[in-house]
């Protein structure tokens, strides 16, 4: 016998659920049905690296405009938590390369800032 291929399967279950549940009434609708569909679909988007080169990008982009603010954007919309997240994880990255380079949250917006004239 051999494996199931679970990515596969996990894919066809996400695909007939969204299909199902859009004909379910939205009164009848449950609320976990609707964050599992939104886990799943996170879930297969990570992983991509694509965060790590945009938080490149912003910092070579601070690099190249001194004494300007350039905001960090990632490709998901940021909430409160991952602004903080994305905050750390520039600040680290910023950090071990010895930059010159201020970090900022500004409600869910980051900010880098290169203080090097």
């Amino acid at each position: 016998m051999t494996e199931p291929n679970y990515k596969e399967l996990a894919e066809e279950l996400y695909k007939a659920l969204k299909e199902v549940y859009r004909y379910v009434p939205a009164d009848r609708q449950f609320l976990y049905v609707n964050i599992l569909l939104r886990k799943y679909k996170e879930a297969t988007t990570r992983g991509t690296g694509r965060t790590t080169i945009l938080y490149h990008k912003a910092i070579t982009e601070a690099l190249e405009n001194s004494g300007k603010s350039v905001e960090f954007v990632d490709h998901y919309p940021h909430t409160q938590e991952s602004a903080k997240d994305h905050t750390i994880n520039l600040r680290n990255i910023i950090k071990k390369l010895g930059y010159a380079i201020d970090v900022n949250l500004i409600g869910t917006e980051i900010f880098l800032h290169n203080r090097f004239r």
